[in-house]
């Protein structure tokens, strides 16, 4: 169970879901699912395997949301003061980025595409809608959470890998063969398992605090590796054969889980008191206002980067190096901000 104390495995995780979810909305990420005729064999395989890899991101701060938010009880009223937090935030930097974007503010349309998570300049901000709705539902999945234990957790992980996964791939290769459309009944729903947000904020939850690190190592680590690279090439090769305007994803769950362990084993012993920790874990207290900012730097910065492209031939490494400067820029706005907003609370007392 985890303390008010940062964990920096879990920051590290934050960092690079975080990096992840910027460079998820760059046009060198974009240009991974574009596929000439003429491309390169191990090129398409490359640019997919950037492609799948990063739509981790949100399913890992899902993970670390329920490994976080299900370690303690919470009052209702603690509840929806959260979530009239995360309300408000939503609504300012939606504005803020909509201005920015459009230069105008269209009141009537601003409601109607807030209301739908369409706003322009602010499509990236709609992980908090689905966080919004975790909370809500936190009081339920709570008492789940304390009963859950890792036979429970694999089941979850099972039921998704057969129903969600397997299944799907099957129905693909058939459908491509058999030139039909066979598909699974939307009447089948298994809610814990097919709801995004509440199933890897569960199995987050119960790998995190139920799979003791000592025990995920050596082999252990290699077979977590091998199951990231098998999901991700099972995933070009049924986009492959489908082509690209039918993306193949269902392995992502498989991919995240791979990563989450992975990542917790590689700065599960690293000390918050170390200079790597506590690097970590101040960066990691950082992204939420990176992710927040990224909207808004991003109508100025990411011309101004993009402009090195075809001067630098990589879109994709140039998009990467636009996330790194976003991310140091946000930092630095984020920790001013903090230091500003703890300045001003002393004030008042």
């Amino acid at each position: 169970m985890k303390t008010g104390k940062r964990v920096v495995y879990i920051d590290a995780i934050r960092i690079i879901a975080c990096f992840f979810v910027i460079l998820n909305h760059t046009s060198g990420y974009i240009n991974c699912f574009n596929a000439a005729d003429n491309m390169p064999f191990p090129l398409f395989v490359w640019r997919l395997f950037v492609g799948m890899i990063v739509k981790a991101a949100v399913p890992l701060f899902f993970m670390i949301s329920g490994s976080v938010l299900f370690g303690k009880d919470r009052t209702y009223v603690e509840i929806f003061k959260r979530i009239a937090k995360m309300f408000f935030i939503l609504l300012v930097f939606s504005i803020i980025a909509n201005v920015l974007t459009t230069k105008s503010f269209y009141l009537p349309g601003f409601i109607r595409t807030f209301a739908s998570a369409r706003v322009d300049g602010a499509r990236a901000y709609w992980y908090l809608y689905s966080y919004m709705g975790l909370l809500m539902m936190f009081p339920f999945l709570r008492y789940v959470a304390e009963k859950i234990t890792l036979r429970d957790t694999m089941y979850l992980i099972t039921l998704r890998l057969a129903f969600f996964g397997v299944v799907p791939a099957l129905f693909r290769i058939l459908n491509i063969r058999l030139q039909s459309n066979i598909y699974l009944a939307e009447e089948f729903q298994p809610a814990l398992v097919m709801i995004d947000c509440v199933f890897y904020s569960l199995i987050g939850y119960g790998l995190d605090n139920h799979l003791d690190k000592d025990r995920v190592g050596g082999k252990k680590i290699l077979l977590l590796a091998l199951i990231l690279v098998a999901a991700l090439l099972a995933e070009e090769y049924l986009t492959y054969i489908a082509g690209m305007d039918q993306l193949f994803d269902k392995f992502n769950f498989l991919i995240a889980v791979s990563l989450f362990l992975l990542i917790r084993y590689a700065f599960g012993k690293v000390s918050s008191e170390s200079a790597l920790g506590r690097g970590v874990t101040l960066l990691g207290g950082l992204t939420f206002g990176i992710y927040l900012l990224d909207p808004c730097i991003g109508v100025y910065l990411k011309p101004a980067v993009h402009s090195l492209y075809p001067a630098c031939p990589s879109i994709l490494l140039v998009s990467v190096l636009y996330c790194l400067v976003s991310m140091m820029i946000g930092a630095m706005l984020t920790f001013g901000g903090q230091n500003v907003l703890k300045m001003v609370i002393k004030g008042e007392r």
